[in-house]
């Protein structure tokens, strides 16, 4: 997969913009402040709906404009499409080949990113909620039922959060509470197939990169023991929220579920959190997206787009070019930074540069 070209228009600090990429590898180049990282967000926009920033869709649209948007033809194995996100004042619509779409779900992965960026480096120490979202965002890519699933279930917690709030029967939460068990069986069970298959790369990724030799893995802190067996799943599951039904009641939220789990990385058995420099969670981090991005071409047999926002700051030069060799030859990679001498690494590579002042676009050193 590879996005052939990207149009941007009010989009931050882009008035009109037509960006064309090469299948290979893209050299964003440029000082801060001028656009850099704003491209590779409308990239990452088309794949998932959001920005990485956490911005509201608003702070997208160039002060002083009414709308922004972005468009992109990409090429996979099925043929070009083209995927759009226009933000205005009523929301957001998101368009395939024109047409617009209802749901986020049906966008997701469309465009299939995976994204590095200086924030990820917040991902050991911020909130369990935040780990989560990274995962089910990956996942989703993959998996329409697992965003389904996800969706039947904040629906159904949601509901059974408000009957909480007011006189409550117990033979009625019971219901309430059965109708969670089934996509939490489906999201748990996606979770761990994820993770497991995540532990499978992330260490020999973290050893390519480095040039060491340690273990590295995470953790899926799941609210039951069984992955697999939908029975004991169910049991188990069953067994979790009466254990907590008189809390429940007493603090008027449900204090059990998927929504209350987390993923914990170690490296070496000690936790990345606590015990790793900034260098080691970096490749820590980039060892996570480099696994994402087989997962992604085993699941669906073609790469994602790779998308890398200042990745060299702290790699030494060793391990920049560890980095690089990983880099399939056919995977569509855009790299951004502020130094030209960090093209110079890339000179054995077939490369496109992209020179970008004040949200101008040109090509060529």
């Amino acid at each position: 997969m590879y996005i052939e070209s990207l149009r941007l228009r009010n989009y931050r600090n882009y008035d009109n913009e037509i960006i064309q990429l090469k299948k290979g590898m893209n050299v964003v180049l440029g000082d801060n402040g001028e656009g850099k990282t704003n491209l590779l967000e409308s990239i990452y926009l088309l794949s998932t709906t959001r920005s990485h920033r956490n911005d509201e869709d608003k702070d997208l649209v160039k002060f002083g404009q009414e709308f922004s948007s972005v468009e992109g033809i990409s090429v996979n194995n099925s043929g070009k499409e083209k995927i759009g996100v226009v933000i205005h004042g009523s929301g957001k619509t998101l368009l395939i080949n024109s047409q617009p779409v209802k749901r986020n779900s049906e966008m997701i992965g469309r465009i299939n990113a995976v994204l590095f960026a200086p924030t990820d480096m917040d991902l050991f120490d911020a909130s369990p909620k935040t780990r989560r979202r990274v995962v089910d965002l990956e996942i989703g890519k993959l998996s329409v039922i697992y965003m389904y699933s996800l969706s039947n279930y904040l629906k159904s917690l949601k509901e059974r959060n408000n009957y909480l709030k007011g006189n409550v029967d117990k033979i009625m939460l019971e219901t309430l509470t059965e109708m969670l068990y089934e996509p939490e069986i489906r999201i748990i069970r996606e979770r761990n197939e994820f993770i497991n298959d995540i532990n499978s790369y992330l260490s020999y990724f973290y050893n390519q990169i480095s040039g060491e030799n340690h273990k590295v893995e995470i953790e899926y802190r799941s609210i039951i023991q069984e992955k697999e067996d939908e029975g004991l799943m169910r049991e188990q599951l069953k067994s979790c929220y009466a254990n907590l039904e008189e809390r429940d009641i007493y603090l008027k939220q449900t204090n059990t579920g998927i929504h209350r789990e987390d993923y914990c990385f170690y490296l070496d058995d000690k936790e990345v959190s606590r015990f790793c420099s900034q260098g080691q969670k970096r490749m820590v981090i980039l060892a996570f997206k480099m696994s994402i991005v087989q997962i992604i071409y085993q699941k669906k047999r073609e790469y994602p787009i790779l998308l890398l926002d200042d990745v060299f700051s702290e790699l030494d030069n060793k391990r920049k070019m560890c980095l690089l060799k990983l880099l399939p030859d056919s995977i569509q990679t855009v790299i951004t930074t502020t130094d030209i001498n960090e093209v110079e690494i890339l000179k054995n590579q077939n490369i496109s540069i992209i020179n970008v002042r004040k949200g101008m676009i040109n090509y060529g050193k």
